[in-house]
């Protein structure tokens, strides 16, 4: 059993990634390929590429199909506190599991008062905040093509707001609120991890991270082991997501099934119970930790008429 926590949909033609289309009609036929009983698909708003696929119309995609549910999002350059109403509305009426925000692409500190009624809502509803991280994704291929329509492109000046350090604010003060720092903040893991040994209200996926070349993906599987056997719990904070149409399924499952050799803990995992060279291995329940059961806590989410609740 697979959940997919990071996903997105589109309608348009796609370039340059693994799949030239991304419907809702492709996300069904690879869940029943690759044995993916739910995913979580992302609202978008790119003010800057004003663009972006708002929370109305993704739930009118998703109408009644069982196999998707909802994060809810908002601009937050533009009126906040419309935004935060709308979301509370969404909440009210269950109708999204999480809220999405997306620091960089948005001009925005994350750890800033205006984020605090977004982060006030999801304690309100026990809702988890997903927060973009890492690299940004630029919207033209070169200078000569802006679609933005700005001289300079505003994501280089904004990158810095999507590192994992500009969460800790938050992440502290709202300790009840389950954060989601996506792509394991790629490239900036070791700061991701000095984010979530202090602060153990902060998860991550492993969406949005894989490349190419095999000696990149080797090192993305020793990273992605270190966040294993952080302290306190890594395992049961590191999920299962592609960013689809960004990374493929059969990619992603191949990651998680590479990781069921022998573990090396480094110093940042130790504890009472652990020594720094100890080997251990995830084993089956370590994968289905990753697979299902912490986005099924984390999401309250059911599946196969069952829920678990944290």
């Amino acid at each position: 059993m697979i959940i997919d926590i990071h996903a997105h949909t589109t309608n348009h033609k796609l370039w340059n990634l693994h799949t030239e289309t991304a419907t809702i009609a492709d996300l069904e036929r690879l869940a029943e390929e690759h044995g993916v009983t739910k995913i979580v698909l992302m609202a978008t708003y790119f003010p800057f590429k004003g663009s972006g696929l708002h929370n109305e119309e993704l739930l009118t995609r998703i109408g009644d199909r069982k196999l998707f549910v909802a994060c809810g999002s908002l601009d937050m350059m533009g009126n906040v506190e419309l935004g935060v109403m709308r979301l509370r509305r969404l909440a009210q009426e269950k109708r999204i599991v999480g809220i999405k925000l997306y620091p960089g692409y948005q001009d925005f500190k994350p750890s800033g008062v205006t984020a605090f009624p977004v982060y006030e809502l999801a304690e309100e509803f026990n809702l988890p905040v997903i927060l973009h991280s890492g690299y940004l994704h630029h919207c033209c291929s070169d200078a000569s093509e802006r679609r933005c329509g700005f001289a300079d492109c505003p994501l280089d000046k904004l990158e810095y707001l999507s590192r994992p350090s500009q969460f800790f604010g938050a992440a502290q003060r709202f300790p009840r609120v389950k954060f989601v720092v996506a792509h394991l903040g790629n490239p900036h893991f070791s700061e991701l991890r000095d984010l979530m040994r202090i602060c153990p209200n902060v998860y991550t996926d492993i969406s949005g991270t894989i490349e190419y070349a095999p000696e990149e993906k080797e090192a993305l599987r020793a990273e992605i082991e270190h966040f294993i056997t952080l302290v306190p719990n890594g395992v049961d904070r590191l999920m299962f997501a592609t960013d689809f149409p960004i990374q493929s399924y059969a990619d992603t499952i191949a990651l998680v099934e590479s990781l069921g050799g022998t573990i090396h803990p480094g110093p940042w995992a130790c504890d009472d119970n652990m020594d720094a060279g100890d080997p251990w291995g995830i084993g089956d329940d370590g994968k289905a930790n990753i697979y299902w059961k912490n986005a099924t806590k984390l999401f309250r989410l059911e599946v196969n008429n069952a829920s678990i609740e944290k």
